[in-house]
């Protein structure tokens, strides 16, 4: 009777713990997703140069 139990108990906090891992892989998928942005691989932003600091600012 007591295997039965521990057999039992150790299946659910598997189970458990298998669900949170997949939960938490999902959630980060869904992160990943939101994050990006469509880019068009061939627009090529112009940068201009300050000339005081030499720091380089994109182009409005």
């Amino acid at each position: 009777m007591l295997k039965a139990l521990t057999i039992t108990l150790v299946g659910l906090l598997a189970a458990a713990a298998l669900k949170q891992l997949v939960d938490g892989l999902n959630a980060a998928k869904a992160r990943v997703a939101v994050k990006r942005r469509p880019v068009d691989p061939r627009a090529v932003k112009r940068l201009r140069q300050d000339p005081k600091t030499g720091i380089y600012y994109p182009d409005a």
